[in-house]
């Protein structure tokens, strides 16, 4: 009884650990970021930055991102669908191509103005396709460029970006974001843009900067784009702002905050023909440095310091706002959406005009930012002229 009953586990143990179809890790080719350009001849390229597993592990001994010999190759095809391209690049490896790890996308203005709808198609029907991969726009340039940059920081550029835009926090945009607001009526779409920063006589690499927003129509085509403070405001207005550091010129000088915990509500009227928002801001403050003779750890000077600067601020965001409105006239931080959300039946009424609408729109902005944290001291220094 005991031989059958050893007998019945092997064949047991057999069956339930087959697997015949799997994959080793070595056999796979790591797609780490996508690059989207249009040719000279108006066809879509499409590049990949891979990673190279043996240049990998040279490096781990104690060379960093810097070493001369990279570790990654960047592929390119040029054809007609995102499909045809993406097996153009396969023919060109000896491994499978994973796309678990890719963790950005670059997309040249070039194409970015053109339109970027039938490109988008692929994205939502491809299983592979990782929906929190974080996608930029190439300011001035083409994506593969971004793919080719040799950091000092990274091996990969792709990851460089990402990372680049998280301490940049200009919202941080995935793929998942794009597609969502694609599919809603009452905002536009918006994506961070990099900027590759030339070499000069020190340094030997091409640096990342994200310090723009690229701003997208219904019909997802670039039509313009905010940099600087403009975007950190537009972001702010959108709810996707997070943190910030803020730098304001007042009467008695300069003072520079670190501000946290932002948040933003807006509420919307609808009185006759007229549409109103009422955009609140809210968040937390720490001086950084002050450069005026306030001393803001007493509550008699700091509250009317805070109620100055928070009107300075509202009086640019709503710059910022008027810009969007006349200049682009594409409403990208979902004024529309809170119309849909409070007025439902009145927004069925105007949601297919809402692009001509927008621009109407009458917004007033209120700042309520609160300094909790003066710093180690309540005044500055003094210098020796202060003294006496």
């Amino acid at each position: 009884m005991k031989k059958i009953m050893l007998i019945l586990c092997l064949i047991l143990t057999m069956i339930i650990s087959g697997c015949w179809d799997r994959n080793e890790i070595n056999e796979y080719a790591f797609w780490i970021g996508t690059a989207l350009d249009l040719s000279e001849s108006g066809k879509l390229q499409k590049s990949a930055q891979v990673a190279v597993p043996a240049s990998i592990n040279s490096k781990r001994g104690g060379g960093g991102g810097g070493n001369e010999q990279r570790g990654n190759i960047v592929l390119t095809a040029t054809g007609t669908s995102i499909v045809d391209l993406e097996q153009q690049i396969q023919d060109k490896l000896p491994r499978k191509i994973f796309l678990g790890q890719r963790r950005s996308i670059f997309i040249g203005e070039k194409l970015a103005k053109k339109g970027l709808i039938d490109i988008m198609d692929q994205f939502t029907r491809n299983s592979d396709t990782r929906m929190r991969t974080d996608i930029f726009v190439v300011n001035n340039g083409e994506g593969k460029d971004v793919l080719k940059i040799n950091s000092p920081f990274n091996q990969f550029s792709a990851i460089v970006a990402v990372e680049q835009d998280r301490f940049c926090r200009l919202g941080d945009t995935a793929l998942r974001d794009v597609l969502l607001d694609i599919g809603r009526d009452g905002i536009r779409p918006s994506m961070p843009m990099v900027e590759i920063t030339p070499n000069n006589e020190q340094e030997k690499h091409e640096t990342i900067e994200v310090k723009s927003v690229a701003i997208f129509n219904k019909d997802l085509q670039m039509v313009g784009k905010v940099s600087g403070r403009e975007s950190l405001e537009m972001f702010w207005v959108k709810g996707v702002l997070k943190d910030q550091f803020m730098t304001e010129d007042t009467e008695e000088g300069s003072i520079s905050l670190y501000e946290s915990n932002l948040k933003k509500s807006i509420r919307t009227q609808l009185i006759g023909n007229k549409i109103k928002a009422d955009v609140k801001l809210e968040g937390t403050g720490r001086v950084l440095e002050n450069n005026t003779d306030i001393d803001i750890s007493e509550s008699a000077e700091r509250i009317p310091l805070e109620r100055k600067l928070n009107k300075i601020k509202a009086k640019k965001v709503e710059a910022t706002i008027k810009k969007l409105q006349l200049q682009y006239g594409q409403d990208v931080i979902g004024i529309g959406e809170e119309i849909h959300r409070e007025h439902p039946y009145r927004w069925k009424e105007i949601r297919k005009n809402w692009d001509e609408i927008f621009p109407t729109v009458e917004v007033s902005v209120q700042v309520k930012l609160k300094i909790q944290d003066s710093g180690n001291i309540g005044k500055r220094i003094p210098g020796i002229g202060d003294r006496k």
